[in-house]
């Protein structure tokens, strides 16, 4: 009994030590790259260009939607100040046009909070309990002129990028229907349920107080193609490269969204996609 003691706090001891060494890790997020007119890079703190991304959120995810929300001109929130902000600006418009963003945050950042939007959702216990490095995307949208397929490729070029320099082992994140009601979405969940479902050693779970209730669909009689290509693009998008999703769904009453937990490990990531990576 001493013996299997002393190794549990040798092992105690172990997981503290490398994750001291993972949060001390230097992660180099200076992505900056320019494509044709485009100027693809990572900004964070005070820098001008947030805003200039929380307005394309806003008007992404309020102007654009079925929601009257004329009290706010910026979509912003308490995590802001702790991510890394993807901004893809076109240069031919002015050095401050943002067409395309993405928000991102690693569990080992100088978050004071200590834990991720996501969680406000799901509960997340599975995942950190395993004390890996955990990059959290999100708010991810185009400027609605500019949605031929152009900036979001190089959305995801710069992702690619910023993953395989911060090396870290899970990608996480909401992403959402443009729906309230799930009887609507129901081939839909239960398709991901079926065929998409993490893991359960990776499983997350809805928090009780948000949880989104439906009736499983019996998905042998629909075609699994066409339930796929039903999907929202972005989370086609996450399917393709790999990714997981987590048990359950939940409503979001600030977007009005059925939003669905995505999970994705790097090691599984289609090699394809990390080749889009920029060598800098």
């Amino acid at each position: 009994m001493q013996f299997q003691k002393g190794v549990q706090v040798l092992e105690k001891i172990n997981r503290s030590i490398n994750s001291d060494l993972n949060s001390n890790d230097s992660i180099d997020p200076n992505i900056n790259f320019e494509v044709d007119r485009f100027h693809v890079l990572v900004v964070n703190g005070n820098d001008l260009l947030i805003k200039n991304a929380q307005r394309l959120r806003f008007n992404t995810f309020f102007k654009e939607g079925s929601i009257n929300n004329q009290d706010y001109i910026l979509d912003s929130d308490e995590y802001d100040k702790f991510c890394d902000h993807l901004v893809v600006i076109d240069k031919s418009v002015s050095s401050h046009h943002v067409v395309g963003t993405y928000r991102l945050m690693i569990n080992y950042s100088n978050n004071s909070k200590g834990d991720f939007y996501t969680e406000t959702e799901f509960d997340l216990y599975n995942l950190k309990k395993l004390d890996l490095k955990i990059l959290e995307v999100g708010r991810s949208c185009v400027h609605k002129n500019y949605r031929d397929g152009k900036i979001i490729r190089l959305l995801w070029r710069g992702l690619s990028t910023y993953i395989k320099k911060s090396k870290v082992d899970f990608i996480i994140g909401c992403a959402s229907f443009q729906c309230n009601n799930t009887n609507k979405i129901r081939n839909q969940l239960s398709f991901l349920k079926n065929f998409y479902s993490a893991p359960k050693q990776y499983l997350t779970f809805p928090l009780k107080s948000k949880n989104a209730k439906w009736k499983s669909a019996d998905i042998s009689k629909i075609s699994k193609l066409k339930i796929f290509k039903s999907l929202p693009p972005l989370i086609k998008a996450y399917l393709r490269v790999g990714a997981w999703v987590g048990e359950g769904a939940v409503f979001d009453p600030h977007f009005k969204t059925i939003d669905i937990c995505i999970i994705l490990k790097s090691d599984k990531i289609d090699p394809k996609y990390l080749k889009m990576a920029i060598n800098q």
